[in-house]
């Protein structure tokens, strides 16, 4: 038996994980863009049986990275793109990964460009405010689906930009931008609006005031926990599958993807599952045992 088949096997009767779904996903190129805490979602992908890969970070592995990548201490200095390419072939030889050392900026649109046509999903984990503009508004040209999750964020929290709409990132955040050249925007300037953006109900609250002050300010790096990151990693990785069954016309028993303007959240410290509407501010609470969703209205 072969290492892809070896993975495979022990998911095989999992409600969708038909054999069929396991090959579309070995077919599937994911282009994943960062390869810090939301990068550990290459680690769920390749033990699903993705195989080829895409992997576009700038950074080198450093000791605080150990607490949320499956690395060691050998790995400290590297690239990280080389260290996930050489975890990734450690997992199944035959995967296909290819690493490009790169920041990104609005100069590298013809790169990326090319990059996203030979891609079939886009995993955005940057957090660059420039980068993820670029990446997002060029998946929405190109029609590529973009799943994105904020490891930092101490919850569960995952949606998909399906482009099959006019839902993009610029307007969702209310950016200024959409009717510019990308050569014309300020993006130092849109820091507070991607802040703004990415506190949705309750995640606030999951750090100490001081934190919340220096992070705010710039005084200090994002938060990571191992636990959070995980639990975003997975659901990330699990939104990734759902896409390649629609993407390949197989079906979806008792789930659906969430898709943008809808945001799925789970909140450990509370144990609460909810969604976010980002169009219109409402809370979605989920009934588990009708599948209906009480809609309310949240105020900070």
């Amino acid at each position: 038996m072969e290492m892809w088949e070896s993975i495979i096997n022990r998911q095989t009767g999992f409600l969708n994980f038909t054999k069929t779904l396991a090959q579309a996903c070995r077919n599937t190129r994911v282009a994943a863009f960062g390869c810090g805490g939301n990068g550990a979602v290459l680690d769920s992908l390749v033990r699903v049986g993705f195989e080829k890969f895409e992997i576009i970070d700038y950074d080198s592995v450093e000791a605080s990275n150990l607490n949320r990548l499956p690395f060691g201490m050998e790995d400290i200095g590297r690239a990280k793109v080389d260290a996930w390419k050489q975890y990734l072939g450690r997992i199944n030889p035959d995967c296909q990964v290819t690493a490009h050392r790169r920041k990104i900026t609005h100069k590298d649109c013809d790169w990326l460009e090319e990059l996203i046509a030979r891609s079939h999903i886009v995993a955005l984990g940057t957090t660059s405010p420039e980068a993820n503009l670029v990446i997002s508004r060029l998946c929405h040209r190109a029609k590529r689906r973009m799943v994105v999750g904020p490891a930092s964020s101490g919850s569960l929290v995952v949606s998909t930009f399906t482009h099959t709409g006019d839902v993009t990132l610029e307007r969702l955040g209310g950016f200024p931008t959409e009717q510019l050249k990308l050569e014309e925007i300020d993006y130092r300037s849109l820091g507070p609006l991607y802040a703004r953006l990415v506190y949705y109900p309750g995640r606030k609250e999951k750090l100490t005031p001081e934190a919340l002050r220096q992070v705010a300010n710039g005084e200090l790096e994002a938060r990571s926990c191992k636990i959070f990151v995980s639990l975003t990693n997975a659901a990330m990785c699990w939104e990734i599958v759902k896409n390649v069954a629609v993407m390949n016309d197989l079906p979806l028993e008792n789930t659906q993807l969430i898709e943008m303007p809808i945001m799925q959240v789970f909140d450990p410290y509370k144990g609460a599952s909810y969604y976010w509407n980002y169009q219109t501010g409402q809370i979605g609470i989920p009934d588990w045992v009708t599948g209906e969703v009480l809609w309310r209205e949240w105020e900070e």
